[in-house]
């Protein structure tokens, strides 16, 4: 069981078109992730959750390979997929944002009401509209040097 962080804040990750970019060659796959560890290498109070449909192949611990170690470490969890309902879900309920139905479920099960968060994710449209909580990459680009900028930023207004 991973310990939590005190006053933690979590950042939910997706993969595709925000650590690299999508489509993608095999050679480029996670070639933007060191950009998004140096940022959250300043927060030492963050805690990676992966929110990306990678969670679906991948164990916990193979998906913390993908980022350096130290990184790694921070990863705590996965979000459930929406491909497979918790026990409260009813058939016929399907989430209008549904990446964001997926954070909420996992905030709500691993995390007090109150956890500051964010989600660094290339489909604006799994996302309420205007959500503040998100930082919305380009898929073709993945995450850019300006979406460092607004990743502190985010961060900072957090803290």
């Amino acid at each position: 069981m991973t310990t939590v962080i005190e006053n933690s804040i979590v950042v939910f990750l997706d993969f595709d078109g925000v650590s690299h970019p999508e489509p993608c060659l095999k050679s480029q796959l996670f070639c933007y992730m060191s950009r998004i560890e140096e940022v959250l290498r300043e927060y030492p109070m963050v805690e990676i959750v992966i929110s990306s449909s990678w969670r679906d192949e991948y164990s916990l611990e193979q998906l913390r390979t993908f980022f350096a170690p130290d990184m790694g470490e921070r990863v705590v969890g996965a979000t459930p997929s929406i491909k497979n309902p918790s026990s409260t879900w009813l058939p016929g309920q399907v989430p209008e944002f549904e990446r964001e139905w997926e954070i909420e479920t996992w905030l709500k099960g691993n995390r007090s009401w109150d956890t500051p968060w964010l989600a660094i994710d290339d489909r604006p449209y799994w996302f309420r509209p205007n959500s503040a909580n998100l930082l919305r990459t380009h898929s073709l680009a993945g995450f850019t040097l300006d979406d460092q900028v607004t990743l502190r930023a985010m961060l900072m207004a957090r803290q």
